[in-house]
């Protein structure tokens, strides 16, 4: 594995490469969810070598900077522009997590031809604007009082509440051509309904559905081997 940050215009992006050598095949670009770091994906990047994987925090999340606004899904959608054009990827893989979904659909959108394969997990076609006071919850019930502050810092969670906005991907979603690979779980905590699923399947008629029936939101962690495996699979198809 390989960290180092990219200079983009008033953030610095922290990135890791787990396979920095490996110039022959398509690389698999990870798009975090909403609190979490690049070091959340090292395990299943990992478990994916030699396929190389390169993952990032988004701005104020992790090792990235964090200016004190800047937050609104353009600005996450330009975080992605910017780790790809620093490693010039072209017919690359792309993957959301949670709310790393609607900024990764924001980014294949724009750029579908430059996309080999699109996965998708556990989020819904759009990006949310979180309800006032969403940020004083979170920071209440996920963080107490110091805890988390290595991945994001209190003032960032208010300015994603303030900065975020409603948008609808559901009509634009036929701008993406590639291969696609939704994953969602089933138990209570899942932010990807089976309703919301089946909006994925009406723009894409033959993209891949896979349910993890033993996962809630958490499913890389809950099945970490068959996430995994699912990946693998779904890549070495797609070639």
């Amino acid at each position: 594995m390989q960290e180092n940050w990219i200079k983009h215009k008033e953030v610095t992006l922290h990135y890791i490469d787990s396979n920095p050598g490996q110039k022959n095949s398509t690389p698999l670009l990870i798009s975090p969810g909403l609190s979490e770091s690049a070091e959340n994906y090292t395990s299943l990047m990992s478990s994916l070598l030699p396929a190389r994987c390169i993952t990032f925090s988004h701005r104020g999340r992790g090792k990235s900077s964090a200016p004190k606004k800047g937050y609104t899904l353009e600005h996450h959608i330009a975080d992605i522009e910017a780790v790809v054009d620093y490693f010039q990827l072209k017919n690359f893989y792309l993957m959301g997590y949670s709310r790393g979904v609607s900024y990764a659909l924001g980014y294949a959108v724009k750029h579908s031809a430059s996309l080999k394969g699109l996965i998708l997990a556990e989020y819904p076609p759009k990006h949310k604007k979180m309800p006032y006071g969403w940020a004083d919850q979170y920071l209440k019930t996920h963080w107490g009082n110091d805890l988390g502050a290595d991945i994001m810092e209190a003032y960032v969670v208010k300015a994603i509440e303030q900065e975020s906005e409603y948008v609808n991907f559901h009509p634009h979603l036929h701008l993406i051509k590639c291969p696609i690979l939704i994953m969602r779980g089933v138990l209570n905590e899942s932010l990807l309904s089976k309703e919301q699923t089946e909006r994925y399947e009406d723009a894409w008629k033959e993209c891949w559905i896979e349910v993890f029936e033993k996962s809630g939101h958490t499913l890389k962690e809950s099945e970490e081997e068959k996430f995994a495996e699912t990946l693998k699979l779904f890549l070495s198809k797609n070639r």
